[in-house]
């Protein structure tokens, strides 16, 4: 007997980011991660002002070593078959476990409490990289849309890595510690309330089918980068303004001029930046334009994630260059843009990138695809 089953359709980039379930996965892992790093960098200083030894405080640690093995069981184990459990239930058993501290603070002397307080902190830090990386293996996709995939959720661990600045706040406002447990609590809560909608968090169904064209239309690559590059030369201008100038400047005169250049300054940078959200919503309605793809994001939601989403921007240009370049080589062109170098400057000064995507674009408005056809 045939089988008649259609095989599922592999999930793209533009799938992930085009779902709810990839923001509340992005987004609870950056709040487990603030308040994670927050409370490991204080926890210390909190358990030396409660009367705890350095020997007691190790047992916390080693309770968060042992929480990798819980994580590892239910990301590999669990998470595969019930995704939301796999991650509610422990941000739901570390949160009880350090309401406990708030309420009976003598607590953070018991090696007991300090071992499963590390049990239940380990299992959430383990459990989120690993049950997201199956959920994404889970649509089937390509390696470049896979990696860019998870490469986009790691920035929730840079991200994660200012979280000790806001808790240094907090343990200076009491250095009992009850403000930071209050602030690694609102985080674990506030990621449950995130995770709640999702139906399902892996993605083996069928992604969305969508297309929001706009008209192709051809700029100057060169006057895209000028436009970016605007506010930079300015900055370092009034920079070199202000070095020579040194202490002088009000004695000479100057410093009414060098503040107005200096507000000057920050409207072209709001400007670029206006304009940077514009050309991001423009190119992918237009390349949506040229012919539809799967790997094309709406308009709407490219430009959120371009101007909000740390290394957001990095990833869709390298994204672009790859459509642009399957369709010269479908279209006969060969390669219209080099990944390498974009690679480059998508990182190091993205207002060169975007022009090599700018002129990758032009030309291939100059012609149509032949899926497109």
């Amino acid at each position: 007997m045939q089988n008649t089953s259609q095989p599922k359709a592999a999930w793209t980039l533009a799938d992930f980011l085009d779902t709810y379930r990839y923001w509340a996965l992005f987004l609870a892992s950056l709040l487990a991660g603030l308040g994670g790093e927050g409370l490991n960098t204080v926890l210390p200083l909190i358990s030396r002002e409660t009367g705890s030894s350095h020997q007691t405080i190790a047992i916390f640690y080693l309770g968060s070593n042992a929480g990798w093995i819980i994580g590892a069981f239910l990301a590999f184990v669990v998470a595969s078959r019930q995704g939301r459990p796999a991650l509610i239930v422990p941000l739901v058993v570390c949160a009880l476990v350090a309401v406990s501290v708030v309420a009976a603070p003598s607590l953070w002397a018991s090696p007991v409490f300090l071992f499963l307080f590390g049990l239940s902190f380990g299992t959430v830090r383990a459990v989120f990289p690993l049950a997201i990386a199956i959920f994404l293996v889970g649509g089937r996709p390509g390696k470049v849309d896979f990696g860019c995939a998870l490469t986009l959720m790691s920035a929730t661990i840079l991200t994660a890595a200012f979280a000790p600045i806001g808790t240094s706040w907090l343990y200076q406002g009491d250095q009992g510690g009850l403000p930071v447990i209050l602030g690694f609590l609102a985080c674990l809560v506030i990621a449950v309330i995130l995770l709640l909608p999702a139906r399902r968090l892996s993605f083996d169904d069928m992604p969305r089918q969508r297309h929001r064209p706009l008209t192709p239309q051809k700029r100057s690559p060169l006057m895209v980068a000028a436009i970016l590059t605007t506010p930079l030369a300015l900055i370092i201008l009034l920079s070199l303004i202000y070095g020579f100038q040194g202490g002088d400047m009000e004695a000479s005169g100057y410093f009414e001029i060098t503040l107005i250049f200096a507000l000057l300054v920050l409207v072209v940078a709001i400007a670029a930046f206006i304009y940077l959200a514009y050309w991001c919503y423009r190119i992918h309605g237009e390349l949506a334009g040229s012919a539809p793809s799967q790997r094309l994001l709406t308009p709407l939601t490219a430009m959120l994630i371009a101007i909000l989403v740390p290394l957001g921007l990095p990833i869709l240009l390298m994204t672009l260059g790859d459509l642009l370049n399957d369709r010269g080589r479908e279209s006969g062109q060969g390669r219209l843009i080099s990944i390498a170098w974009l690679a480059l400057w998508s990182f190091l000064f993205p207002p060169v990138a975007i022009a090599l995507v700018q002129n990758a674009a032009n030309r291939s408005y100059d012609w149509v695809s032949p899926e497109a056809a």
